[in-house]
């Protein structure tokens, strides 16, 4: 009952992102943020993006965008691209059970294959420069400044074409003077994050600013088999010996950044930027909910049924397991990167700028047990028996039976990656009373080798995975992969402002994409054909847009727009793919009333996508394939409004319907049948925050806020399988996910201003599990629960 009525009471009180905390943003700039204007009779405050390249009020661009700034940001506790999920209508992030790896979805267009030859469908860009690979995204920055959330195929302006959309993360630039900012909060589960933020006097014309992010939380689940190691030699010597860990789900990551400017002139400013990650996860612990229908589950099924005899753990149970037989071990990554940004502004007419970048990572080994098999005892002479008609009998015979570091795994999944990326683009920006430009020219290289191991139906001996006679039969083996690709554009965009209320702006962008796949070893449960050797292709595009736009008056902005942008084919691992393409239709009107107390803005759109690429497991074997064709009509509404001084409410909904009209599996038509995965049809936020007013001859102001999120039914595998009870279990439940905080702030005490709060996540304990998998049997992946604690903050 009490959870009923406060989120009907968020609800009722609340309609998208907070923009009284939103405050400057930017979409993919790495220069300095717009000036933000104050809000004028305690209205909404005026937030200036540059979605389009150049500086525009968001109310004023044709462009469906949602701006996040850094004060929001810090009250979500957002560090990275995980945490934003639902702060834009239509995006919904989820984590893969490794937290290394998210997939991010917009407007039903999903993102987020690890293998290192297969590009985001989701753009990411840091400070303007484009992230290459899902993994390596997620980098934890300790000075975010604001996000931009761009909705629909991003093919003309952006450094890489992207079917879904962008999201951009800009960090702070340094301000010149002294500043300290420090952050200390502490919560269950021994949570501890520290942020330091340091701004230096300006030395003539630098400027320099340092931060630095410290996270950690511990695991929620226990792993039963924690502290046991396997031994990858026989299969990948560069593996060595795994220690699988005692907890699931946590991780420890330090993060620093380093800004610096130099004003050379009025006209010339030089920004560096550089960040590093040294991030230390723990996958969340997969429980089995069955063996799917087929020979592989009927085989899982009964080596299931004979762990009763031979003392394994099976994870079979479909409530949220405290402990867990786990075969998952540290993941450990590095990420770095560096940028020079120069923006060289002559004149009122144009401007120039240059970026250029180079980004790593490395994934060091990591074994993520992602069927949930790590606690099953089984030996290869007991297998022998069950497979070998008239045999049964081994499995029985005590000479046969598993010793206490033997164990049977129905899928081992191991991997090591890494890549090296550098960028280059040039922009030139024209400004003139009757017409704007924007023209530039991009340049993309990255190397990125990886390897796999992939183990179907694995027996370990004495900690050691071992190679056996039937590893062909199952395609148990190693496969070791060079990516090496390359990518060129140039593009221009142009408006016309035909008179004070109606624009013309044309878009257009010409994408050359060379690939080459180093296949050194491929194992057969990769589902390709191809053998090993070198394979290069070329592919190469024009995309477009087009955007009308009617200005009627200063607080209405309407626009009709149609744009396309395709993503490159290659080679994953040993299965060829096309390229995909999407063409979107969008209409969208922007409305700010009431003194600019209430702010308004909605977007329909209809997305035609053609021979989308779609990763799937078909009887324990992977499958990646261009489905044909899918149309994605829906809608997006962001409400803001301050109806008091001391009162901000926001709230977003977003609609996606996504129908496949043709999906061949194969070599049978599924589309009547196929249903996206982890895509919500539905998607809501809502948000409020009281600000009170200042109590004390020190000042302080005491707040309470809470933000609530939602999510319509979800598949976690496509399309469901044939029996029906594992078919309502891979369907995730809609589910509210409800956060609060609650305060005093802006503090005044010995010459700096505090801010004291307690916090709370998922606050109704809401059990979930956004992710799941159907590899060999049905498993899912439940997130972690409720999380609260107290935090600090200092400025001075």
């Amino acid at each position: 009952m009490t959870k009923t009525y406060l989120i009907a009471l968020a609800a009722g009180t609340a309609l998208a992102t907070t923009p009284a905390l939103a405050a400057e943003a930017t979409a993919v700039s790495a220069a300095a943020a717009p000036a933000v204007e104050g809000a004028a009779d305690g209205g909404l405050e005026d937030i200036v993006v540059t979605a389009q390249r150049r500086e525009e009020s968001l109310q004023s661009v044709p462009v469906a965008v949602t701006a996040v700034g850094s004060e929001t940001l810090a009250a979500l506790r957002v560090a990275n691209i995980r945490n934003l999920s639902g702060l834009a209508p239509s995006l919904q992030v989820t984590a893969q059970g490794q937290q290394s790896i998210p997939l991010i979805s917009i407007r039903g267009i999903s993102s987020g294959t690890s293998t290192n030859s297969v590009d985001p469908k989701v753009g990411i860009y840091l400070d303007g420069v484009y992230v290459g690979r899902s993994v390596g995204a997620i980098f934890d920055l300790a000075d975010i400044e604001r996000v931009e959330v761009l909705r629909g195929p991003q093919g003309t302006l952006f450094g890489r074409n992207a079917t879904g959309g962008a999201l951009s993360l800009i960090t702070a630039t340094p301000t010149g003077e002294f500043g300290l900012k420090q952050t200390m909060s502490y919560g269950n589960f021994d949570a501890f994050r520290s942020r330091t933020v340091l701004d230096l006097p300006a030395l003539g014309p630098l400027s320099l600013k340092i931060a630095y992010l410290h996270d950690e939380i511990e695991g929620d689940v226990d792993n039963l088999i924690g502290g046991t190691t396997l031994d990858f030699t026989p299969r990948a010597p560069d593996f060595g010996t795994l220690k699988m860990a005692d907890k699931l789900g946590g991780r420890n990551v330090d993060a620093v950044q380093v800004a610096a400017r130099i004003d050379a002139s009025d006209a010339l400013t030089i920004d560096y930027r550089y960040d590093y990650t040294d991030s230390r996860t723990v996958g969340r612990g997969a429980q089995l909910f069955g063996p799917l229908p087929g020979s592989a589950g009927n085989l899982q099924r009964a080596i299931l049924g004979f762990q009763g005899l031979t003392g394994g753990i099976t994870n079979l149970g479909t409530e949220r397991f405290d402990a867990l037989a786990a075969g998952t071990s540290t993941d450990h990554m590095k990420i770095q990167g560096h940028s020079l940004t120069i923006n060289w502004d002559p004149g009122d007419i144009i401007s120039v700028k240059s970026i250029t970048a180079y980004r790593k990572f490395t994934q060091k080994p990591v074994v993520y047990d992602l069927a949930a098999s790590g606690g099953l005892k089984f030996t290869l002479p007991q297998f022998f028996g069950l497979i070998t008609p008239g045999q049964i009998g081994q499995v029985f015979n005590p000479a046969n039976q598993p010793g206490p570091n033997d164990y049977f795994y129905s899928l081992l999944t191991a991997r090591s990656t890494s890549q090296k990326q550098f960028t280059q683009e040039v922009q030139f920006t024209v400004t003139q009373d009757a017409w704007d430009l924007v023209a530039g020219v991009f340049y993309f290289h990255e190397k990125s080798p990886a390897v796999d191991v992939l183990g179907i139906f694995q027996p370990i001996a004495n900690g050691v995975v071992i190679t056996t006679p039937i590893d062909a039969a199952f395609g148990s083996g190693t496969t070791r992969t060079v990516a090496i690709n390359d990518s060129m554009a140039m593009y221009g965009q142009g408006t016309w402002h035909i008179n004070d209320q109606i624009d013309l702006t044309g878009g257009i962008r010409f994408t050359i994409d060379d690939r080459e796949t180093q296949l050194i070893a491929v194992s057969g449960a990769q589902g390709g054909m191809l053998k090993p050797g070198t394979y290069k292709s070329d592919y190469s595009r024009v995309n477009y847009a087009g955007i009308l736009t009617w200005k009627p008056n200063s607080d209405i902005t309407a626009y009709a727009k149609i744009s396309t942008a395709y993503v490159a084919g290659g080679i994953m691992n040993a299965i060829p793919y096309d390229p995909e393409s999407l063409t979107s239709y969008e209409i969208g009107i922007k409305s700010q009333f009431l003194n600019n107390r209430v702010r308004a803005n909605f977007a329909a759109y209809f997305n035609d996508y053609k021979d989308l690429q779609v990763n799937n497991f078909v009887n324990g074997v992977q499958a990646f394939n261009n489905a044909g064709k899918a149309e994605i009509p829906g809608f997006e509404l962001e409400v803001d409004a301050r109806p008091t001084d001391w009162l901000t409410l926001s709230g977003n909904v977003g609609y996606s319907d996504f129908k496949y009209k043709e999906f061949v599996l194969n070599g049978v038509d599924i589309a009547d049948i196929a249903k996206p995965a982890y895509l919500s049809n539905w998607t809501t936020r809502l948000s409020a925050q009281v600000d009170l007013p200042e109590i004390g001859s020190n000042g302080g102001t005491p707040f309470a806020r809470i933000d609530a999120r939602w999510r319509s039914d979800s598949n976690i595998v496509n399309p469901l399988p044939a029996d029906p009870v594992l078919a309502d279990l891979a369907v995730t439940k809609a589910y509210w996910l409800v956060d609060g905080r609650i305060g005093i702030s802006s503090l005044e005490i010995g010459g700096g201003s505090f801010d004291l709060s307690f916090y709370g996540q998922n606050l109704f304990n809401e059990r979930y599990y956004p992710f799941g998998a159907p590899v060999i049997g049905l498993t899912a992946i439940y997130d972690r629960g409720r999380t609260y604690g107290i935090e600090l903050s200092a400025k001075f």
